[in-house]
């Protein structure tokens, strides 16, 4: 059975690399890792389907009927087309589309913050690696005369390598984050299957010496050749949808005349955790991926952590609450790899409400985790 991640590798040449920098006008280095990202949460997005016999026919389908002849034209991808818009006349696309759906502007934003490239870039490139791994299915699906239970196979056989290269944060969003019933959770954003590549890229050219000889090869590095210092890497240009308080956020990060106020927060009530709790519900992780992405992209950013309830219960109860809720969001930005330093959190319980607490839907609104930029 192919490794499909290596197969995946196989495929990016260093023409397709250097056309790819030529086009979106960003750092092999970055496209590389943006190619990182997106893979791996591709087949996650089908992973997330094997228990669902009709996503997954449906899938089978799609790839079987996909052609493959686009692996022997990869660069033409590259000229035009964004599969993140999920256009219902690209097959790739509409596929993506219906099984990653809402999920992509926030799996965007971590492999545009994880590779330092344009949020644009980002979304160009999975119109690059969403055909490419179609195709690689494909062939697999021929080669081995899969049926659809063989196909989930296939991908339930590699489900460890595939989490294990996710970018950090994405199990919960894709909604896989156990390997098998009993097993402990997948560690995250190890990326181990290509740091080599990335880490011949930075010494000056060597990928491109590793893709051509890897096969069954001993590649010999080229010699390194000390070079003058390079400017710093531009901040990747991230995007949220106007009006949300990620762009608010975002927004106040970047104005230079925007001044630090303890009394500013940010507020998340869609951040939710379940009842009485303070273990996070699945659904809240498109919020906390865009607070990770702005820390990432903002090395010096510090953020205050605000945990707060509405006024059902006991005051005391609602406080320790609140208070544990803050935490672990502070919590799974660390396992995420923000660094402690850069966190603080607080519960606040019943104080400080949005709104009044006299409808269902006030309430919801009060029960929140909010932010506060404490450096930048």
């Amino acid at each position: 059975m192919s490794n499909l991640l290596d197969t995946l590798k196989s495929y990016i040449t260093p023409e397709l690399v250097a056309k790819a920098s030529a086009t979106l006008g960003e750092e092999e280095t970055g496209i590389l890792k943006a190619i990182v990202g997106w893979g791996p949460s591709i087949l996650a997005g089908f992973l997330s389907k094997t228990d669902d016999k009709d996503a997954m026919n449906g899938i089978f389908n799609s790839i079987s009927d996909f052609n493959p002849a686009i692996l022997d034209n990869l660069g033409s991808l590259l000229d035009g087309g964004n599969l993140a818009h999920n256009d219902p006349k690209d097959a790739s696309g509409h596929l993506l589309g219906s099984i990653l759906g809402a999920k992509i502007p926030a799996i965007s934003n971590v492999v545009s913050a994880f590779s330092g490239i344009k949020s644009d870039s980002t979304s160009a490139l999975l119109g690059l690696v969403g055909p490419l791994l179609m195709g690689i299915l494909n062939k697999e699906i021929k080669t081995g005369d899969l049926n659809v239970t063989g196909f989930t196979n296939l991908l339930t056989g590699q489900k460890e390598n595939i989490l294990g290269a996710l970018p950090g944060g994405l199990t919960g969003l894709l909604g896989i984050g156990k390997l098998t019933s009993g097993d402990s959770d997948v560690p995250t954003g190890g990326l181990n299957w290509f740091w080599p590549l990335l880490v011949l890229l930075v010494l000056g050219g060597g990928i491109m010496f590793y893709l051509k000889n890897c096969n069954n090869q001993v590649a010999v590095a080229p010699p390194i050749v000390e070079q003058a210092p390079t400017a710093p890497a531009p901040v990747p240009a991230l995007s949220f949808p106007a009006g949300t308080e990620e762009a608010a956020m975002l927004a106040f990060v970047q104005d230079p005349n925007a001044v630090i106020d303890k009394a500013k927060w940010f507020n998340f009530p869609e951040i939710m955790f379940d009842v009485n709790q303070a273990t996070m519900k699945v659904e809240s992780e498109p919020k906390m991926l865009a607070v990770m992405a702005i820390l990432r992209a903002y090395p010096a950013l510090k953020l205050k952590i605000g945990g707060y309830t509405d006024t059902d219960g006991n005051d005391k109860l609602n406080l320790t609450l609140s208070d544990a809720r803050a935490k672990a969001c502070m919590a799974w930005l660390i396992g995420n790899g923000i660094p402690a330093d850069r966190l603080e959190a607080e519960g606040y319980g019943e104080s400080n409400p949005v709104v009044a607490n006299d409808t269902p839907e006030h309430k919801a609104m009060n029960r929140r985790i909010s932010f506060s930029v404490r450096g930048k």
